[in-house]
C-alpha cells in the first residue's frame, strides 16, 4: 500500500509552499531597494521586512561605532539595539533629502551621549572652566591642523583619541572620522556652533600634542608631519 498525502492535505501543502516562495519573492524584491525606500517603508507602514533588511545592513556598522565610544562590549550591543528601536519609533521623521546613512549615523551618535550623559561619564563645562585661554592662531595655522586631522591614519587616530576625555572623544570622532557638519553636532550635544568649534580646536590640540609625545605602536603607522 502506497503512502501519501490525502487530496486535502496535498492541497494545503501546496497553498503553504506558495505562500513561502511568495514571501521569500517579496523580501527578494525588497532587498534590492535603498536604504532611503526601505525606511520610508518603515515610517509609513511600520514595514517589519524593511526594517529586518535594514537592521541586516547596519547592524556591525552601528556596533562598530557603539563600541568604539563606549568601550564594552556588552553595553554596546545593548545600545545598539537602543539605536535601532529609536529608528524604527523615529523612521517617519526621515526625509530623503539626505542620506539615510548619513541621517542615521547622527541617530547613533545622539544614543550613545545620552548614555554618557546618564552615566555623568560626559560633562559638557563651560568654556570658561575648561583651563587656560587657547592660543590666538591665524585662518591659515587652523587650517593646517584641521588638514592633519583629516589626514591622520584612523588607527593612529583612534589610538590618540582613547587617552582624552570622552566629550572631546566624541565630538572629534562626530568631525573627523564621520564627517559630520558643526550645526548638527551642535544639535546633538545641545550647544551653540561656536562652542562646537571652540570644542574642535581645543580637542585637535590634545590629540596633535598627543601624536607629538606618544610612541606609535609597531605596525607599521607613519607619523604625521608636526607643527615648527
Amino acid at each position: 500500500m502506497q503512502v501519501g498525502c490525502s487530496p486535502p492535505s496535498m492541497l494545503l501543502f501546496a497553498l503553504r509552499s506558495h505562500r513561502s516562495v511568495k514571501r521569500k519573492a517579496a523580501k527578494h524584491a525588497l532587498r534590492q531597494l535603498s536604504d532611503e525606500v526601505l525606511v520610508q517603508r518603515i515610517g509609513e507602514h511600520d514595514d517589519r521586512t524593511s526594517f529586518g533588511i535594514i537592521y541586516e545592513r547596519y547592524r556591525q556598522r552601528v556596533l562598530h561605532h557603539t563600541t568604539r565610544m563606549i568601550g564594552g562590549r556588552a553595553q554596546a550591543e545593548d545600545l545598539t539595539q537602543e539605536v535601532f528601536l529609536k529608528l524604527f519609533k523615529n523612521a517617519a521623521k526621515y526625509r530623503q533629502s539626505s542620506a539615510f546613512a548619513a541621517w542615521f549615523k547622527v541617530m547613533t551618535y545622539n544614543v550613545v551621549i545620552d548614555e554618557l550623559r546618564k552615566q555623568q561619564r560626559m560633562r559638557l563645562v563651560p568654556l570658561s572652566d575648561e583651563g587656560p585661554p587657547l592660543p590666538v592662531l591665524s585662518d591659515d595655522q587652523n587650517a593646517i591642523r584641521e588638514k592633519r586631522m583629516f589626514e591622520m591614519l584612523h588607527d593612529r587616530l583612534i589610538q590618540l583619541l582613547e587617552m582624552i576625555p570622552v566629550e572631546d572623544k566624541v565630538i572629534l570622532l562626530m568631525k573627523y572620522r564621520d564627517d559630520i557638519p558643526i550645526k548638527t553636532i551642535a544639535s546633538s550635544m545641545a550647544l551653540g556652533e561656536s562652542a562646537v568649534k571652540m570644542r574642535l580646536r581645543r580637542g585637535r590640540m590634545k590629540v596633535l600634542d598627543l601624536d607629538r609625545h606618544v610612541p606609535h605602536r609597531e605596525n607599521g603607522w607613519n607619523s604625521i608631519v608636526h607643527d615648527a
